[in-house]
C-alpha cells in the first residue's frame, strides 16, 4: 500500500528479536524517523541501564520534547545511570502498567526496549502485552526488542526481523564502544 503524505497508516507491531547486536539502534532509527514527523515517542528502557549515559538516552534529550525515555530503577545497574532519562520507574511491572494506561495513550510509537527477556523468565506475562497491543489506539505503533520473543507475541506482529550474530567484537576480548555499544 502506497501511503501518501497527508494520509495516517494502521499503527503496526513490530519485534526486532535474535542474538546479534542492533536491535537497540533499529528501535531508536524508528524513533527518530517518528519524530522528523512532528510525532510523539515514549521509549521504555526495561534493561536498565548498564552503561552511564546511553546514546539514545542523549539523542532523546537533544531531539526534542516528542521523545520520552523511561528507565527502570530496579533494573539500572547503578541509580545513576538515570539521571539522563525524562523519568524513571520503580519496576517492570510498573512501566508495563504506565506503559498500557498512560503512555500508549500519549504517543504515535510505543518502544517496548528490550521487554523479551522478560516475558522469557515470566517477570512479565504474556497476556499483560498481548492485551497491551490489542488497547493500543488504532495509529499507534508499538515496537518490541529482545533476543527472544514468544510465538504468541510474534504471531500478533505485523513485522518480525531476526537480527543475527554472524561476529561480534566482544567475543575477541574488545570492551563495548560509546557511540557504538551505548
Amino acid at each position: 500500500m502506497d501511503i501518501r503524505d497527508g494520509e495516517q497508516a494502521k499503527g503496526q507491531v513490530v519485534v526486532f528479536t535474535g542474538p546479534g547486536k542492533g536491535k537497540t539502534t533499529t528501535a531508536v532509527g524508528n524513533a527518530c524517523r517518528v519524530i522528523a514527523r512532528g510525532e510523539k515517542v515514549v521509549f521504555v528502557y526495561f534493561t536498565g541501564p548498564q552503561y552511564p549515559v546511553l546514546g539514545e538516552v542523549k539523542t532523546a534529550a537533544t531531539l526534542s520534547g516528542n521523545w520520552r525515555m523511561i528507565g527502570i530503577k530496579s533494573e539500572a545497574k547503578e541509580a545513576s545511570y538515570l539521571d539522563d532519562f525524562t523519568e524513571s520507574v520503580d519496576t517492570v511491572q510498573e512501566a508495563l502498567a504506565l506503559a498500557h494506561n498512560r503512555w500508549l495513550h500519549e504517543c504515535d510509537l510505543l518502544v517496548l526496549d528490550d521487554i523479551n527477556p522478560h516475558l522469557d523468565r515470566g517477570s512479565i506475562n504474556i497476556a499483560q502485552v498481548l492485551a497491551l497491543i490489542a488497547d493500543r489506539p488504532p495509529n499507534t505503533s508499538i515496537i518490541l526488542t529482545g533476543q527472544s520473543v514468544p510465538e504468541a507475541i510474534m504471531k500478533r506482529a505485523d513485522i518480525v526481523s531476526n537480527f543475527l550474530q554472524i561476529k561480534q567484537p566482544s567475543n575477541a576480548g574488545i570492551r563495548s564502544r560509546r557511540g557504538i555499544d551505548f
